[in-house]
């Protein structure tokens, strides 16, 4: 019997090592500004459903008797479910579902924050209002943030390539994966900082160049069409300018209410009074917040009028932007303060204010801006 004996590795066959240490930092996401724009559009539009639900059927209680299930448990299993889909599957749709959960998990958790910080569970809390619309303003800033990351890194590059290259497993590409896959391979193949990944890239371009793709899908896209052919039908410019010009005028007239409330404030007359949420502010005192929110709602007021203005004399550019700039100022600060006095107010003073806010911004796209 004869006996071979190990063939030793040879060295040209061992992975070449490197005394640079990997980088384990974090990386963004290609389709990050999306998902965070998507939770905070489940959690305002959570928080503010679930409040109009609760003050139209009176506030139930789901359990009765010694135990209540409050809507921030529901919330709580949303967000578990949420983590649990992430970390199980890999598929396109798990962002969006996750994003979702998430959204509107801690939406219901996030509204019933009264009861987490007073000593008498109070759900109506003034605070509560605040704190809620700063975590939504908190959520859009990190998708502000998320937009502004830079994507044309190696690492951020190679990172987009290997999620993207996941789609290779289903079958044909979309059309738009297939594009930004070959776009990131072209970078990194370009970039000489990073010789491994030019390598994979190298490897990988001609895998990607010969997979096929997936006709256009259409579902979805009549309905869009359909809906800019109504829009140029009903809204021509000078009609979605009027739109704009009075949606404009009515969100400033009802602002400029928080300029009666501040000659109110330091007013001397004993026939003067300020009721706020049925009770009389004391005469001669100035809450904090009443009067930075009426202050704020001033400027607002102005500057919408003026935006009005600037639009019936067909100053496009300047009307837009000034409108633009109030609504902005309200949603991001005047309201936090408001809903410290007014949970509800402020509610139906965000819905109109983003309704007037997404019509100027069409304006501005079909318009002044169209791009492309």
């Amino acid at each position: 019997m004869t006996t071979t004996a190990p063939v030793p590795d040879r060295e040209d066959d061992r992975p070449p090592t490197v005394a640079v240490r990997a980088r384990r930092g974090p990386v963004p996401r290609d389709d990050a500004a999306r998902n965070v724009r998507l939770v905070a559009v489940a959690f305002g539009v959570t928080v503010v459903v679930t409040r109009l639900y609760l003050a139209l059927t009176g506030y139930p209680q789901i359990g009765g008797g010694e135990y209540h299930l409050a809507h921030a448990l529901w919330g709580g299993l949303l967000l578990l479910v949420g983590g649990l889909v992430a970390l199980l599957y890999s598929n396109r749709w798990v962002p969006t579902a996750t994003a979702v959960c998430v959204g509107v998990g801690s939406g219901l958790f996030v509204d019933e924050v009264g009861k987490f910080i007073t000593a008498r569970n109070d759900y109506f809390t003034p605070l509560a209002a605040p704190i809620i619309y700063a975590v939504f303003l908190g959520v859009l800033g990190l998708a502000v943030l998320a937009r502004r990351a830079r994507l044309d890194r190696p690492r951020a590059l190679a990172f987009s390539v290997a999620v993207r290259s996941r789609y290779l497993a289903d079958g044909p590409l979309r059309p738009d994966d297939r594009a930004a896959l070959l776009r990131d391979l072209v970078a990194l193949e370009t970039d000489t900082a990073r010789p491994d990944l030019v390598a994979y890239a190298t490897a990988l371009r001609p895998v990607v160049e010969a997979t096929p793709v997936e006709e256009p899908r259409q579902r979805g896209r009549p309905v869009v069409a359909g809906l800019r052919r109504a829009e140029a039908v009903l809204l021509p410019r000078w009609a979605h300018r009027v739109v704009v010009i009075l949606g404009a005028i009515a969100l400033g007239l009802v602002s400029l209410v928080g300029l009666v409330v501040l000659l109110a404030l330091w007013s001397s007359d004993p026939d003067v009074a300020i009721v706020l949420d049925d009770q009389v502010v004391p005469r001669g005192s100035r809450p904090a917040m009443l009067v930075v929110a009426s202050a704020g709602e001033a400027v607002v007021g102005v500057l919408l009028l003026v935006a009005a203005v600037a639009l019936v004399l067909r100053r496009d550019h300047v009307g837009i932007r000034l409108c633009r700039v109030g609504l902005l100022v309200a949603l991001a600060g005047v309201n936090v303060a408001l809903g410290y006095l007014d949970a509800e107010l402020v509610v139906v003073a965000v819905v109109a204010e983003l309704a007037l806010l997404v019509l100027a911004d069409r304006y501005r796209t079909r318009f002044i801006d169209p791009g492309p």
